[in-house]
């Protein structure tokens, strides 16, 4: 039975934004190297040979083929194995070298996985490039971004409201970039702008609530007044607008990064079911137009 590696592959690749540090002191080296070199002739050293991701070119989800690591990268490979653990310095002040140290040694490792709809054009591949600095992992470099793969899932959001789709987009490129708090702000707008506001004007249009009773409320209470016509999700956990105002002005941008997965789905969730909800509405009209026409 294979052990749990130490290393998130996925997250790594295809979650975090570059630049997010990772500490290597509780890595287990051989997932170390697996995520950093691929020798598919190597039994021990092929934990990382595919990826789920989407082809930007193709159009489609995809799942990736990893590359084989060049001769040279073998090489080293094996050599890194060989050396780890050897010892260097003068007489009496001996010390171990750590396969992290020889590792930091290199200036930059490069994963390419290809796409096997169009192997043989790069084009289509996904690119990854890793240093390792003072002990920690980082990736420096990815193509395509990690905003253009998320792109792709947005879209069916347009058919709400092209401003929605805006909204989201500009809250996960901020986040593919770092910038946590900035894209707080947009996830935000879209529950105030795009889903609650607009409920309670229209409860106001219908003189079913009161401009005074709205005045009054928090945005736990407005979610409250317009309860019957929000998507039951959103009614059920309101904390999210609470979370995402204390990140706003109280988190500090790591914590931003953090949550902003967790926040970004709930979001999603919120929007689906008012997708399907619309769906809904406009197959009952259609039906109910047709039956009517039936004498």
């Amino acid at each position: 039975m294979n052990k749990e590696s130490t290393i998130d592959y996925e997250q790594i690749l295809l979650k975090d934004p570059l630049f997010t540090q990772y500490p290597l002191d509780k890595v287990d080296r051989m997932d170390l190297l697996n995520l950093l070199y691929y020798a598919n002739d190597k039994g021990a050293h092929n934990n990382l040979k595919i990826i789920d991701s989407y082809c930007t070119i193709c159009g489609k989800d995809t799942t990736f083929t990893s590359e084989d690591s060049t001769e040279n990268e073998q090489q080293e490979f094996s050599d890194l194995l060989m050396s780890a653990g050897m010892y260097s310095g003068f007489p009496g002040e001996e010390r171990k070298i750590t396969l992290i140290e020889d590792l930091e040694k290199k200036c930059l490792f490069v994963r390419k996985f290809n796409c096997p709809r169009n192997p043989f054009d790069s084009s289509h591949s996904q690119i990854f490039i890793f240093r390792v600095i003072e002990r920690t992992l980082i990736k420096v470099g990815q193509h395509p971004t990690l905003a253009d793969l998320s792109k792709e899932g947005l879209k069916k959001y347009r058919k709400l409201d092209t401003e929605i789709y805006s909204e989201l987009n500009r809250a996960v490129g901020l986040s593919t970039h770092g910038i946590g708090i900035g894209s707080f702000v947009y996830l935000r707008r879209v529950i105030e702008k795009h889903i609650v506001y607009p409920e309670i004007q229209q409860l106001i249009k219908e003189e079913k609530i009161t401009e005074e009773q709205v005045s009054k409320s928090d945005f736990k209470g407005k979610i409250q007044l317009a309860k019957e016509r929000l998507p039951k999700f959103l009614v059920e956990n309101s904390k999210i607008y609470s979370i995402l105002s204390k990140g706003i002005h109280e988190l500090d941008e790591d914590e931003c990064k953090e949550y902003f997965p967790i926040l970004r789905t709930a979001i999603e969730i919120v929007l689906d079911e008012q997708i399907e909800k619309n769906e809904k509405a406009k197959k009952n009209k259609l039906i109910s137009e047709q039956l009517n026409k039936i004498r």
